[in-house]
């Protein structure tokens, strides 16, 4: 690689070979070095025994894995995962048309799901574009703790509330034909999403501290105040996803009891309810698989803050960005594989509930073909108009 990094350098110009000086700490790596962009990093006090041609490897590779897996391959993921669930929301809106009341309370937690994932795709690109114009501050840093905790926090909402919902369908269907009412729904989740962006704002603000202290308005010492504050978000964060998996669980092992119980005309008026936990099953495991990563970057974060929070201490400068190269990529790369999990996560929830589903998988070919036809228009129309210029 490093070979091939100096013949394109050579080729352009910007290798040794174009003439120009290597500074003398680099002289042991010159076929990595890019001239008009790493000399600032020359003059860099390096601690004795510290080499400096392995400190400027590791900073093009943060800079190359921070392109692609931070910018591009998340963009493009995230496009994907928009348009699935925009689609998604599209047949949602028209089955909770039909749909009659009693499925209409377990429709509007998909919609705020939904919406939720849509939302969350949106704020997502803003952080990309600040963060590519400011680079990682606190700002920008507190944005994308913001973000990831109201997505979290309200899918979680979401599915406990769901799992709830669907429980009292099957055990107690009297209460639920009679006296729960669509509106008890929407309020309910109208006060998942108080409560999930009220905890968010709370988290970014104090969660940025843990990696830039300095910058933040808040003062925040590590010993009492980041170190207990990280570990108060990650146990927070642990608690709700335990709290979604074994809720599920749990309401799963007590249905099957009552369904061995009942009678079996009462236990087939139950079977579209049960057919529906177990969709939410699949869901369940989809958010544990996109979920696991995330606690699993929480939780190396949590045991490297001290360092970690040097990123944020004193001014942002080229040399502390050379003399923290590795730091940075360690950053980064927790960074990526949270956020790209996570996004896949979003693109294999809708699939699973639209495949599982008869009547939206049919929904939803209609929405593709639709699409696809009003796609050919525009395209053949294009097409005559530019045939009609050329002849004029």
């Amino acid at each position: 690689m490093d070979l091939l990094h100096f013949a394109v350098r050579f080729l352009f110009g910007n290798g040794k070979m174009s003439g120009e000086p290597v500074p003398l700490i680099f002289l042991n790596c010159s076929s990595i070095f890019i001239h008009g962009k790493d000399e600032k990093y020359a003059s860099c006090p390096i601690e004795n025994g510290t080499d400096p041609c392995h400190l400027l490897k590791e900073l093009h590779r943060a800079k190359e894995f921070r392109t692609y897996f931070l910018a591009i391959l998340p963009i493009v993921l995230s496009v994907i995962a928009c348009i699935l669930n925009i689609g998604y929301l599209i047949v949602q809106l028209k089955c909770f048309n039909q749909e009659k009341t009693s499925f209409k309370k377990r429709q509007v937690f998909l919609i705020s799901r939904s919406l939720s994932i849509i939302l969350a795709n949106i704020l997502f690109y803003v952080v990309v574009i600040v963060w590519k114009a400011a680079g990682f501050v606190y700002t920008t840093t507190m944005i994308f703790i913001l973000i990831g905790g109201i997505n979290f926090l309200s899918v979680t909402g979401t599915y406990i509330g769901l799992t709830i919902l669907l429980y009292v369908a099957i055990a107690h269907q009297f209460w639920y034909v009679t006296t729960l009412t669509l509106t008890h729904c929407w309020l309910l989740i109208a006060l998942i999403w108080f409560l999930s962006t009220a905890s968010s704002v709370c988290i970014g603000l104090w969660g940025a501290t843990l990696f830039y202290p300095e910058s933040a308005p808040i003062s925040c010492s590590f010993g009492s105040c980041q170190q207990p504050l990280a570990i108060i978000i990650v146990v927070g964060l642990s608690i709700c996803y335990g709290t979604v998996l074994g809720l599920y669980v749990l309401m799963m092992a007590r249905l099957h009891r009552l369904m061995r119980k009942s009678s079996l005309v009462q236990a087939r008026s139950n079977s579209n309810s049960m057919t529906a936990m177990r969709r939410l099953g699949l869901n369940m495991v989809t958010f544990a698989i996109g979920s696991v990563p995330i606690l699993i970057v929480c939780i190396v974060a949590l045991a490297n803050l001290r360092e970690l929070s040097s990123l944020g201490e004193g001014c942002k400068s080229p040399c502390k960005t050379f003399l923290h190269s590795s730091l940075f990529i360690e950053v980064e790369i927790l960074a990526s594989v949270a956020a790209i999990v996570w996004i896949i996560a979003m693109i294999v929830d809708p699939v699973i509930n639209i495949l599982a589903d008869k009547k939206l998988r049919g929904l939803f070919k209609r929405q593709l073909h639709r699409v696809s036809t009003s796609l050919r228009r525009i395209r053949r129309a294009s097409t005559k108009s530019t045939i009609s210029t050329e002849d004029h």
